[in-house]
């Protein structure tokens, strides 16, 4: 469940980031669904087992490097990573202008709740695999982002 939520928080991130360009705010589910090619796209390129993504969607993350590859890819791609560290302003700036209200605070206290590990200094993937893993442990709420 918790690398689903790491999906689809990177999806998510992605989706309202998107759509904050085009000043609509974005539900979690509709984040999601806009990750897919990003989803797909990062699957391919790691060589990700996707029952793994799909059970971390579910709460079981399994301890497995492409799987935590997986979830760097994701967050490369949505910008929230830029050198092997989270990109915190761009979460923190699209919670405020480019989730739906309803979510906006939840999402908002997951990303507060995840910030001393956003700032510690590891490897990538295993970074974007807590952090994923953080947020959904915080609210299984936001494992959309997860996908």
């Amino acid at each position: 469940m918790k690398s689903g939520v790491t999906i689809f928080f990177v999806l998510f991130v992605l989706v309202a980031y998107l759509r904050h360009a085009e000043n609509k705010l974005v539900s979690f589910p509709e984040s999601r669904e806009a990750l897919i090619p990003v989803r797909n796209h990062c699957i391919e390129r790691v060589h990700t087992d996707p029952k793994l993504i799909d059970n971390a969607v579910k709460g079981n993350f399994a301890a497995d490097r492409k799987l935590e590859c997986y979830y760097k890819c994701m967050m490369l791609n949505t910008k929230m990573m830029r050198n092997d560290k989270i990109v915190e302003r761009l979460l923190y700036d699209l919670a405020e202008f480019a989730v739906v209200e309803e979510s906006r605070t939840v999402f908002r206290k997951a990303v507060e709740n995840c910030h001393a590990l956003a700032t510690k200094s590891m490897d990538g993937c295993k970074l974007a695999y807590e952090y994923v893993k953080c947020l959904y442990e915080y609210d299984p709420v936001v494992r959309y982002i997860n996908n």
